[in-house]
């Protein structure tokens, strides 16, 4: 945290965050993480390398965070072609060798080769905003694009970086991580999975190994909540709507088990909704699901509490996406909802079949369908599970401690750069 000497009011440490995409109703981590770093004294500005998106839902937690945000246009306008003028000209060698590094760094995947090539001038001038503001770190959301802007903005303007690694962002391409990750000044991963999923790419990493910070929700005003008393069987969907995410396999589950008066609330919005909806009609589920799309976390939140299960339905999707360690996943267990969930990637280490939820294998209908009904057919247990689970998450994804912790690695690194 920012250090505080007797009478003397220190300047705040500037903290420079870098997103793809901002606002991002389904990135709810990241921005509890931004809040928390606020609260702890922080000047925080936050890049999105995506033009402002007017569109989406903005939590209310979050709508402090939106006059945080810079946005620059990508390349046609007078102050980011001043900005790569002035950079070719002060470090020509520098710029040389990033453009060599990104050639080769993605010589097998050419779309992250271009998409890289057209960040650099936007990430140029990013560079010249962070160095006047007096920026002291950046950290990267993501170990993709928001990665490759930190790497950039470190070697033309000698700001230090961190990367956070999640998901698709090292499950869907290793293009350029050997490159960027081992210059940054450390690598924080979400699950014992990705870590080692991580050094199993990256040997360089292996002196310097990424350290495990889970995502976590904010626990201290969230009262354990009394089981749902609804006779009606409530299955609530919470995320994005894509292939990735299994929805498909969700509904036609719901065919096949014996559940009795039961109803699926859908809340989250994406490309597959329509095709989702008529799979809802072709399987004659109209009238028991309803798609409710995106919501503010306050509303979220509500459906948890009213929830009877939450299922986590995920597989893998194109080009390799697939989740990390799902969020929806440790704010269900922390309103003692039972959670139900694909055995993928790190969900294992928060689901313990058995012990804090049921565990199915990808793709299984008929392994969903049988979890459903012993949910509905054992309430009992389903609430012993769901009070392990949230003991689990007090233990350890407690939002405040892990951002602390975070921003403890953030501070080290900002010392060591200081001396």
């Amino acid at each position: 945290m920012v250090a505080e000497w007797p009478g003397i009011t220190p300047e705040p440490r500037r903290l420079a965050v870098i997103v793809t995409e901002f606002p991002k109703t389904t990135e709810t981590f990241i921005m509890r993480d931004v809040v928390a770093f606020s609260k702890s004294g922080y000047d925080i500005r936050i890049y999105h390398l995506t033009h402002f998106n007017r569109r989406e839902v903005v939590h209310d937690f979050a709508q402090q965070t939106i006059p945080w945000s810079r946005d620059f246009a990508y390349f046609a306008s007078p102050d980011v072609i001043g900005a790569c003028f002035r950079a070719l000209w002060r470090k020509p060698r520098v710029l040389g060798r990033m453009v060599r590094d990104i050639l080769v760094g993605c010589r097998r995947d050419p779309v992250m080769m271009l998409k890289s090539l057209f960040i650099l001038p936007k990430s140029l001038r990013i560079a010249e905003d962070i160095r006047e503001w007096g920026g002291d770190h950046v950290h990267a959301a993501y170990a993709g694009h928001p990665a490759t802007s930190a790497w950039m903005i470190r070697r033309v303007a000698d700001v230090p970086f961190s990367v956070s690694c999640h998901a698709h962002d090292i499950f869907e391409t290793q293009a350029l991580l050997s490159t960027k990750l081992p210059e940054a000044d450390f690598v924080r991963t979400i699950s014992e999975y990705n870590r080692k999923y991580i050094l199993r790419h990256i040997p360089a990493l292996a002196t310097k190994p990424p350290v495990i910070i889970h995502v976590g929700a904010f626990l201290e005003n969230l009262a354990s909540p009394a089981p749902s008393q609804s006779e009606k069987m409530r299955v609530l969907y919470v995320g994005s709507l894509e292939l990735r995410k299994g929805i498909d396999v969700l509904l036609r589950a719901l065919t096949k088990a014996s559940l009795g008066d039961w109803h699926l609330d859908i809340v989250g919005g994406g490309p597959e909704r329509q095709r989702l909806e008529a799979l809802t009609a072709e399987l004659g589920l109209s009238d028991r699901v309803t798609f409710h799309g995106p919501q503010p976390n306050e509303r979220v939140a509500q459906a948890m509490a009213r929830a009877s299960v939450m299922v986590v339905p995920s597989r893998i999707g194109p080009r390799n996406q697939t989740e990390g360690l799902p969020t929806v996943i440790v704010e269900a267990l922390a309103h003692q909802r039972p959670v139900i969930a694909a055995r993928l990637t790190g969900i294992p280490e928060i689901i313990v079949h058995g012990v804090t939820g049921w565990l199915f294998e990808v793709d299984d209908v008929q392994g969903l369908a049988y979890a459903l009904e012993e949910v509905r057919g054992d309430p009992e247990e389903a609430q012993r599970r769901a009070l392990c689970g949230r003991e689990l998450v007090l233990a350890q994804f407690d939002q405040n401690k892990n951002a602390d912790a975070l921003l403890s690695l953030i501070d080290s690194s900002i010392e060591k750069n200081l001396k």
